[in-house]
Protein backbone atom coordinates (compact mmCIF):
# COMPACT_ATOMS: atom_id res chain seq x y z
CA UNK A 1 0.00 0.00 0.00
CA UNK A 2 1.15 3.56 -0.73
CA UNK A 3 0.84 5.69 2.41
CA UNK A 4 1.21 9.45 2.75
CA UNK A 5 1.91 10.59 6.32
CA UNK A 6 0.93 14.23 6.92
CA UNK A 7 2.73 15.85 9.83
CA UNK A 8 3.23 19.30 11.29
CA UNK A 9 6.26 18.18 13.33
CA UNK A 10 9.50 20.12 13.04
CA UNK A 11 12.01 17.62 11.62
CA UNK A 12 14.71 17.50 12.86
CA UNK A 13 13.95 18.76 16.36
CA UNK A 14 13.98 17.63 19.99
CA UNK A 15 10.21 17.18 20.24
CA UNK A 16 8.67 13.84 21.15
CA UNK A 17 6.09 14.27 18.39
CA UNK A 18 8.84 14.37 15.75
CA UNK A 19 10.31 11.12 17.14
CA UNK A 20 6.85 9.53 17.05
CA UNK A 21 6.29 10.56 13.42
CA UNK A 22 9.68 9.33 12.21
CA UNK A 23 9.35 6.01 14.04
CA UNK A 24 5.86 5.40 12.65
CA UNK A 25 6.96 6.13 9.08
CA UNK A 26 9.83 3.68 9.50
CA UNK A 27 7.43 1.09 10.92
CA UNK A 28 4.96 1.45 8.02
CA UNK A 29 7.87 0.96 5.62
CA UNK A 30 9.22 -1.99 7.64
CA UNK A 31 5.82 -3.62 7.14
CA UNK A 32 6.18 -3.43 3.36
CA UNK A 33 4.39 -0.18 2.53
CA UNK A 34 5.66 2.63 0.33
CA UNK A 35 5.76 5.70 2.57
CA UNK A 36 6.14 9.43 2.01
CA UNK A 37 6.28 11.85 4.95
CA UNK A 38 5.19 15.47 4.50
CA UNK A 39 6.63 17.95 7.00
CA UNK A 40 6.81 21.76 7.15
CA UNK A 41 9.89 23.52 5.83
CA UNK A 42 10.61 25.53 9.00
CA UNK A 43 14.39 25.85 8.91
CA UNK A 44 14.41 28.48 11.67
CA UNK A 45 13.19 25.79 14.10
CA UNK A 46 15.43 22.91 13.01
CA UNK A 47 17.84 21.27 15.43
CA UNK A 48 21.29 22.52 14.49
CA UNK A 49 24.17 20.42 13.18
CA UNK A 50 22.05 17.48 12.01
CA UNK A 51 23.68 16.14 8.86
CA UNK A 52 21.54 13.04 8.46
CA UNK A 53 17.92 13.21 9.64
CA UNK A 54 17.44 9.44 9.51
CA UNK A 55 20.56 8.72 11.56
CA UNK A 56 19.64 11.43 14.07
CA UNK A 57 16.33 9.67 14.81
CA UNK A 58 17.87 6.17 14.62
CA UNK A 59 15.58 5.11 11.78
CA UNK A 60 16.24 3.39 8.45
CA UNK A 61 16.20 5.41 5.27
CA UNK A 62 13.25 3.37 4.00
CA UNK A 63 10.77 6.22 3.50
CA UNK A 64 10.92 9.55 1.73
CA UNK A 65 10.67 12.97 3.44
CA UNK A 66 9.27 15.96 1.57
CA UNK A 67 9.33 19.44 3.11
CA UNK A 68 6.58 21.83 2.05
CA UNK A 69 6.22 25.60 2.28
CA UNK A 70 5.43 26.88 5.81
CA UNK A 71 6.31 30.54 6.33
CA UNK A 72 7.25 31.94 9.73
CA UNK A 73 4.31 34.26 10.30
CA UNK A 74 0.68 34.12 11.41
CA UNK A 75 -1.25 32.10 8.90
CA UNK A 76 1.74 29.92 8.08
CA UNK A 77 -0.17 26.74 8.99
CA UNK A 78 -2.92 27.69 6.52
CA UNK A 79 -0.40 28.14 3.71
CA UNK A 80 1.20 24.82 4.68
CA UNK A 81 -2.25 23.21 4.37
CA UNK A 82 -2.64 24.73 0.91
CA UNK A 83 0.77 23.28 0.00
CA UNK A 84 -0.41 19.85 1.16
CA UNK A 85 -3.58 20.14 -0.94
CA UNK A 86 -1.66 20.97 -4.11
CA UNK A 87 0.90 18.24 -3.42
CA UNK A 88 -1.95 15.72 -3.24
CA UNK A 89 -3.57 17.22 -6.31
CA UNK A 90 -0.38 16.54 -8.27
CA UNK A 91 0.35 13.19 -6.58
CA UNK A 92 -2.83 11.12 -6.54
CA UNK A 93 -1.12 7.73 -6.30
CA UNK A 94 -1.57 7.23 -2.53
CA UNK A 95 -3.93 4.56 -1.21
CA UNK A 96 -4.15 6.00 2.31
CA UNK A 97 -3.53 9.35 3.95
CA UNK A 98 -2.49 9.09 7.60
CA UNK A 99 -1.43 11.79 9.99
CA UNK A 100 -1.59 13.99 13.05
CA UNK A 101 -2.08 17.36 11.33
CA UNK A 102 -5.82 18.03 11.44
CA UNK A 103 -5.91 20.69 8.70
CA UNK A 104 -3.88 18.56 6.29
CA UNK A 105 -5.97 15.44 6.86
CA UNK A 106 -9.15 17.42 6.29
CA UNK A 107 -7.74 18.91 3.08
CA UNK A 108 -7.13 15.37 1.76
CA UNK A 109 -10.85 14.54 2.02
CA UNK A 110 -11.59 17.19 -0.63
CA UNK A 111 -9.68 15.00 -3.07
CA UNK A 112 -11.74 11.92 -2.15
CA UNK A 113 -8.85 10.30 -0.28
CA UNK A 114 -9.30 7.75 2.50
CA UNK A 115 -7.86 9.24 5.68
CA UNK A 116 -6.98 8.14 9.22
CA UNK A 117 -6.52 10.92 11.74
CA UNK A 118 -4.34 10.37 14.82
CA UNK A 119 -4.48 12.74 17.77
CA UNK A 120 -2.73 12.81 21.14
CA UNK A 121 -4.85 15.59 22.64
CA UNK A 122 -8.55 16.27 23.29
CA UNK A 123 -10.20 18.53 20.77
CA UNK A 124 -10.49 22.14 21.93
CA UNK A 125 -13.86 23.20 23.31
CA UNK A 126 -13.26 26.71 22.07
CA UNK A 127 -15.42 27.88 19.19
CA UNK A 128 -12.49 28.33 16.83
CA UNK A 129 -11.49 27.07 13.41
CA UNK A 130 -9.88 23.88 14.80
CA UNK A 131 -13.15 22.72 16.32
CA UNK A 132 -15.04 23.59 13.12
CA UNK A 133 -12.56 21.63 10.98
CA UNK A 134 -12.62 18.67 13.38
CA UNK A 135 -16.43 18.49 13.30
CA UNK A 136 -16.37 18.57 9.51
CA UNK A 137 -13.69 15.90 9.33
CA UNK A 138 -15.56 13.42 11.51
CA UNK A 139 -18.64 13.79 9.30
CA UNK A 140 -16.66 13.04 6.15
CA UNK A 141 -17.34 9.70 4.48
CA UNK A 142 -13.61 9.51 3.75
CA UNK A 143 -12.59 9.35 7.42
CA UNK A 144 -11.93 5.68 8.17
CA UNK A 145 -11.29 6.20 11.87
CA UNK A 146 -9.50 8.26 14.48
CA UNK A 147 -6.53 6.87 16.45
CA UNK A 148 -5.84 7.99 20.04
CA UNK A 149 -3.01 7.07 22.41
CA UNK A 150 -4.89 5.95 25.53
CA UNK A 151 -8.20 4.54 26.71
CA UNK A 152 -8.56 7.69 28.80
CA UNK A 153 -8.34 9.90 25.69
CA UNK A 154 -10.88 7.73 23.87
CA UNK A 155 -13.24 8.15 26.81
CA UNK A 156 -12.91 11.94 26.59
CA UNK A 157 -13.95 11.89 22.93
CA UNK A 158 -16.83 9.49 23.57
CA UNK A 159 -18.13 11.63 26.42
CA UNK A 160 -18.15 14.66 24.10
CA UNK A 161 -20.29 12.65 21.69
CA UNK A 162 -18.20 13.36 18.62
CA UNK A 163 -17.76 9.81 17.31
CA UNK A 164 -19.11 6.31 17.81
CA UNK A 165 -16.90 3.91 19.73
CA UNK A 166 -16.24 1.88 16.59
CA UNK A 167 -14.68 4.92 14.93
CA UNK A 168 -12.06 5.51 17.65
CA UNK A 169 -9.12 3.16 18.05
CA UNK A 170 -6.68 3.11 20.96
CA UNK A 171 -3.03 2.57 20.06
CA UNK A 172 -0.59 3.36 22.84
CA UNK A 173 2.78 4.79 21.90
CA UNK A 174 5.70 2.46 21.28
CA UNK A 175 9.43 1.98 20.90
CA UNK A 176 11.90 -0.01 18.83
CA UNK A 177 13.38 -3.26 20.03
CA UNK A 178 16.97 -2.77 21.23
CA UNK A 179 19.36 -4.72 19.03
CA UNK A 180 22.38 -4.45 21.35
CA UNK A 181 21.77 -4.11 25.09
CA UNK A 182 25.53 -3.93 25.71
CA UNK A 183 26.09 -0.74 23.71
CA UNK A 184 26.81 1.52 26.69
CA UNK A 185 28.44 4.79 27.68
CA UNK A 186 30.69 5.65 30.63
CA UNK A 187 28.55 7.45 33.21
CA UNK A 188 29.72 10.00 35.76
CA UNK A 189 29.98 9.25 39.47
CA UNK A 190 30.96 6.26 41.55
CA UNK A 191 31.17 3.23 39.24
CA UNK A 192 30.19 0.59 41.81
CA UNK A 193 26.94 2.32 42.81
CA UNK A 194 23.56 1.43 41.34
CA UNK A 195 22.82 3.78 38.46
CA UNK A 196 19.33 5.29 38.41
CA UNK A 197 18.35 6.93 35.13
CA UNK A 198 15.83 9.36 33.73
CA UNK A 199 15.54 10.45 30.08
CA UNK A 200 13.37 13.40 29.10
CA UNK A 201 12.55 17.01 29.78
CA UNK A 202 13.10 18.67 33.15
CA UNK A 203 10.16 21.07 33.26
CA UNK A 204 6.90 21.09 35.21
CA UNK A 205 5.25 17.80 36.00
CA UNK A 206 8.22 15.56 35.21
CA UNK A 207 9.07 14.75 38.82
CA UNK A 208 12.62 16.10 38.93
CA UNK A 209 12.14 17.20 42.53
CA UNK A 210 11.25 13.60 43.39
CA UNK A 211 14.46 12.33 41.78
CA UNK A 212 16.58 14.82 43.72
CA UNK A 213 14.83 14.01 47.01
CA UNK A 214 15.60 10.32 46.41
CA UNK A 215 19.24 11.11 45.66
CA UNK A 216 19.54 13.11 48.86
CA UNK A 217 18.51 10.03 50.86
CA UNK A 218 20.35 7.33 48.88
CA UNK A 219 24.07 8.01 48.79
CA UNK A 220 24.87 4.51 47.56
CA UNK A 221 23.14 5.23 44.23
CA UNK A 222 23.94 7.70 41.46
CA UNK A 223 21.17 9.53 39.59
CA UNK A 224 21.58 10.39 35.91
CA UNK A 225 19.31 12.79 34.03
CA UNK A 226 19.54 12.91 30.23
CA UNK A 227 17.78 15.71 28.38
CA UNK A 228 16.34 19.09 29.27
CA UNK A 229 16.66 22.69 28.17
CA UNK A 230 19.74 24.64 29.23
CA UNK A 231 17.75 26.94 31.53
CA UNK A 232 16.18 23.96 33.32
CA UNK A 233 19.53 22.21 33.76
CA UNK A 234 21.07 25.37 35.19
CA UNK A 235 18.18 25.74 37.64
CA UNK A 236 18.46 22.18 38.96
CA UNK A 237 22.26 22.23 39.09
CA UNK A 238 22.10 25.37 41.18
CA UNK A 239 19.48 23.73 43.39
CA UNK A 240 21.49 20.58 44.15
CA UNK A 241 24.63 22.64 44.70
CA UNK A 242 22.89 24.56 47.50
CA UNK A 243 21.89 21.25 49.09
CA UNK A 244 25.40 19.82 48.64
CA UNK A 245 24.06 16.80 46.73
CA UNK A 246 26.88 15.13 44.83
CA UNK A 247 25.28 12.01 43.36
CA UNK A 248 23.07 13.69 40.70
CA UNK A 249 24.46 14.20 37.18
CA UNK A 250 23.01 16.10 34.22
CA UNK A 251 23.99 15.27 30.64
CA UNK A 252 21.85 17.75 28.71
CA UNK A 253 20.21 17.07 25.37
CA UNK A 254 21.31 13.90 23.62
CA UNK A 255 20.11 12.90 20.14
CA UNK A 256 17.59 10.03 19.96
CA UNK A 257 20.19 7.62 18.60
CA UNK A 258 22.61 8.41 21.45
CA UNK A 259 20.00 7.95 24.20
CA UNK A 260 20.11 4.20 23.52
CA UNK A 261 23.62 4.01 25.01
CA UNK A 262 22.56 5.92 28.12
CA UNK A 263 19.49 3.77 28.74
CA UNK A 264 21.63 0.64 28.35
CA UNK A 265 23.97 2.00 31.03
CA UNK A 266 21.33 2.48 33.74
CA UNK A 267 20.35 -0.16 36.29
CA UNK A 268 16.95 1.35 37.14
CA UNK A 269 14.61 3.70 35.28
CA UNK A 270 12.43 6.40 36.83
CA UNK A 271 9.22 7.91 35.44
CA UNK A 272 8.08 10.12 38.35
CA UNK A 273 5.24 11.98 36.62
CA UNK A 274 3.34 14.41 38.80
CA UNK A 275 -0.44 14.94 38.94
CA UNK A 276 -0.11 17.71 36.34
CA UNK A 277 2.23 17.13 33.39
CA UNK A 278 3.25 19.83 30.91
CA UNK A 279 4.30 19.26 27.31
CA UNK A 280 7.14 20.71 25.28
CA UNK A 281 6.54 24.40 24.56
CA UNK A 282 3.64 24.83 26.99
CA UNK A 283 3.85 24.98 30.78
CA UNK A 284 0.11 25.63 31.02
CA UNK A 285 -0.99 22.34 29.47
CA UNK A 286 -1.78 19.17 31.41
CA UNK A 287 -1.60 15.74 29.75
CA UNK A 288 -1.50 13.62 32.92
CA UNK A 289 -4.99 12.18 32.43
CA UNK A 290 -4.61 10.91 28.85
CA UNK A 291 -0.87 10.76 27.95
CA UNK A 292 1.06 7.75 26.66
CA UNK A 293 4.71 8.65 27.37
CA UNK A 294 7.29 7.45 24.87
CA UNK A 295 9.81 6.96 27.66
CA UNK A 296 7.74 4.21 29.29
CA UNK A 297 8.00 2.01 26.19
CA UNK A 298 11.64 2.90 25.61
CA UNK A 299 12.39 1.91 29.20
CA UNK A 300 10.54 -1.41 28.80
CA UNK A 301 12.51 -2.24 25.65
CA UNK A 302 15.83 -2.03 27.52
CA UNK A 303 15.07 -4.86 29.95
CA UNK A 304 15.57 -2.75 33.07
CA UNK A 305 13.23 -2.29 36.08
CA UNK A 306 10.97 0.75 36.07
CA UNK A 307 9.60 2.76 38.97
CA UNK A 308 6.74 4.95 37.77
CA UNK A 309 4.03 7.16 39.19
CA UNK A 310 0.81 5.33 39.93
CA UNK A 311 -1.48 7.29 37.63
CA UNK A 312 -4.56 5.70 36.00
CA UNK A 313 -3.29 6.33 32.47
CA UNK A 314 0.12 4.77 33.30
CA UNK A 315 -1.72 1.67 34.53
CA UNK A 316 -3.02 1.14 31.01
CA UNK A 317 0.49 -0.19 30.27
CA UNK A 318 2.34 -0.78 33.55
CA UNK A 319 1.27 -2.90 36.52
CA UNK A 320 2.69 -4.50 39.65
CA UNK A 321 4.33 -7.35 37.73
CA UNK A 322 6.26 -5.30 35.14
CA UNK A 323 7.15 -2.28 37.29
CA UNK A 324 6.93 -0.68 40.70
CA UNK A 325 4.07 1.83 40.82
CA UNK A 326 4.27 4.55 43.46
CA UNK A 327 2.09 7.44 44.60
CA UNK A 328 3.60 10.37 42.76
CA UNK A 329 3.83 12.65 45.81
CA UNK A 330 4.93 10.10 48.44
CA UNK A 331 8.71 10.45 48.59
CA UNK A 332 9.09 7.76 51.25
CA UNK A 333 7.56 5.20 48.90
CA UNK A 334 9.90 6.25 46.10
CA UNK A 335 12.91 5.83 48.39
CA UNK A 336 11.67 2.44 49.64
CA UNK A 337 11.04 1.25 46.08
CA UNK A 338 14.60 2.11 45.12
CA UNK A 339 15.87 0.28 48.20
CA UNK A 340 13.86 -2.77 47.16
CA UNK A 341 15.69 -2.79 43.82
CA UNK A 342 19.07 -2.96 45.52
CA UNK A 343 18.46 -6.71 45.36
CA UNK A 344 19.46 -7.89 41.89
CA UNK A 345 16.84 -10.66 41.84
CA UNK A 346 14.05 -8.10 42.27
CA UNK A 347 15.46 -6.04 39.43
CA UNK A 348 15.71 -9.06 37.16
CA UNK A 349 12.13 -10.25 37.73
CA UNK A 350 10.59 -6.88 36.95
CA UNK A 351 12.88 -6.21 34.00
CA UNK A 352 12.12 -9.56 32.36
CA UNK A 353 8.37 -9.04 32.65
CA UNK A 354 8.65 -5.50 31.27
CA UNK A 355 10.51 -6.80 28.21
CA UNK A 356 7.93 -9.55 27.65
CA UNK A 357 5.07 -7.07 27.83
CA UNK A 358 6.93 -4.66 25.56
CA UNK A 359 6.40 -7.04 22.64
CA UNK A 360 2.84 -5.64 22.47
CA UNK A 361 4.13 -2.10 22.00
CA UNK A 362 6.73 -2.20 19.24
CA UNK A 363 6.39 0.46 16.53
CA UNK A 364 6.04 -2.27 13.89
CA UNK A 365 3.08 -3.84 15.71
CA UNK A 366 1.51 -0.43 16.21
CA UNK A 367 1.87 0.34 12.49
CA UNK A 368 -0.03 -2.85 11.65
CA UNK A 369 -2.77 -2.09 14.15
CA UNK A 370 -3.56 1.52 13.22
CA UNK A 371 -4.19 0.95 9.51
CA UNK A 372 -6.47 -2.07 9.88
CA UNK A 373 -9.97 -1.37 8.58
Amino acid sequence: MKILYISKSVIPSRSANSIHVMKMCQAFANNGHEVVLLAPNTKYQYEKNVNDIYSYYAVKKNFHIIKLFHPNFKGGAFLYTISIFFYLLLNRRFDLIYGRFLHGIYAATFLNKKVIYETHLPVSDKKDHRLIIFKRLIKSKYLIKMVVISKALKKIYLEKGFLNESKIQVAHDGADSVENLNNRIELLGEKKNLKVGYVGHLYKGRGIQTIIDCAKNLNDMTFHLVGGLTKDIEYWRSYIKKLNIENVFFYGFVSPIETIKYRNSFDIFLAPYEKKVSIFGSNDSDTSKFMSPLKIFEYMSHKKPIIASDLPVIREVLNESNSLLVECDNIDLWINSLKKLRVSKNRELIANKALIDFSNYSWNNRAILVIKY
